[in-house]
């Protein structure tokens, strides 16, 4: 159990952690159920009402999942509620949205080891596929490109580096939206993501780490000229 908090700490905060010491100690994993309600409340000696808005801010975060008439129980981890919880200043300042795109495009370039080690050729002809419909001046060039890095990124079966991933590209694309960022012509975004897919099918980490810089190098560009450095 934990030890003694600040008399002057809401019980709900208490009993968020009391709560995630119980998953801890028990070695609890995603799907797992904990104690009734009831039992909860006094293992905790806590009421059943700050208990239940313990429960509440926990599920809020994505730490549990209440299920009706299922109880309560520990939740897949997952980076949605992260997202969903990010403050408006991160989402649109002009700073956070370089530190971002650095993130992001380090990680990217950092994989590209990994890539060459694990990706097979029906792997390429889908990459292939999706960045040569970029081409469309009509096609959904958003979509395409959340496909194309979904894809290019699961053949390394690392759930947790796509939802990394998606969390930067949907982040990216909140505060790209904020500031207006402009849209590459088709025939260019078509073309970063082909020597992306060129140098994979080539099997050339130094190709592939330059493409990926590429790829970036637009946007990049743009957030240096017109975002403020604050």
């Amino acid at each position: 159990m934990m030890g003694d908090m600040s008399r002057s700490e809401p019980l709900y905060r208490r009993g968020q952690e009391q709560i995630r010491q119980h998953i801890l100690e028990q070695g609890l994993v995603a799907g797992d159920a904990l104690p009734s309600e009831s039992e909860m409340a006094a293992l905790f000696g806590m009421s059943r009402l700050s208990l239940r808005e313990a429960v509440k801010g926990l599920e809020t975060i994505g730490v549990l999942t209440v299920q009706h008439g299922g109880g309560v129980r520990v939740a897949q981890f997952s980076f949605a509620p992260i997202l969903e919880n990010l403050p408006y200043g991160l989402q649109a300042g002009g700073r956070s949205f370089r530190d971002l795109l650095e993130l992001r495009e380090s990680l990217e370039e950092g994989l590209c080891g990994r890539l060459l080690e694990a990706f097979r050729q029906r792997d390429l002809e889908q990459l292939r596929a999706l960045a040569t419909a970029m081409r469309d001046d009509d096609a959904d060039q958003l979509d395409l490109d959340r496909r194309f890095h979904e894809a290019l990124y699961l053949p390394l079966e690392n759930p947790l580096v796509n939802q990394i991933i998606d969390l930067f590209w949907t982040a990216f694309q909140r505060m790209g939206d904020a500031h207006k960022p402009p849209r590459a012509p088709s025939a260019r975004l078509a073309e970063v993501h082909l020597a992306i897919v060129d140098a994979l099918a080539a099997r050339d980490e130094a190709r592939l780490s330059q493409a990926m810089r590429d790829h970036f190098h637009d946007i990049r560009e743009w957030a240096i000229v017109n975002l403020p450095a604050g």
